[in-house]
């Protein structure tokens, strides 16, 4: 019974999905990060990949919430692992940087070039800035 019920669900209002996200995005950049992440939290559950990434800042940032890196940490690898390029560069970060999680600069790594392979541009600069530090450093 209860498989049949899931199946006739509704399937989620687009127009209200995209509506809340934009609701939630002027809320943030007023400063109003309870009312984001309200807005947010559903399209995250329901894999929005921005939203998921957004959840991530929120967290990884203490705004609104408790900061938790490990929270943002799964919540960008939840969008990352979907192919979401600036979740993708998000994540490198956090791991490049040891930002409240264990540092692993070959994680980091992976996931910067899977960013840039998809042609994010945030992330192929990254890449070069990397490997311009490298080359100096091994002269």
């Amino acid at each position: 019974m209860v498989s049949l019920l899931a199946a006739c669900a509704t399937p989620p209002d687009t127009a209200r999905f995209k509506a809340d996200f934009a609701t939630g995005v002027a809320a943030y950049e007023a400063g109003d990060y309870a009312t984001a992440r309200a807005l947010w939290q559903p399209l995250a559950d329901n894999y929005d990949l921005a939203a998921l990434r957004n959840l991530g800042h929120l967290y990884r940032l203490g705004q609104g919430v408790t900061r938790n890196p490990e929270k943002a940490q799964r919540y960008y690898k939840k969008a990352a692992d979907l192919g979401h390029a600036p979740s993708q560069t998000n994540l490198a970060q956090m791991y490049l940087t040891g930002d409240g999680i264990p540092q692993n600069s070959e994680k980091g790594i992976q996931w910067l070039e899977k960013a840039a392979a998809q042609g994010y541009p945030p992330a192929q600069k990254l890449l070069v800035i990397r490997s311009q530090r490298f080359e100096f450093h091994r002269r």
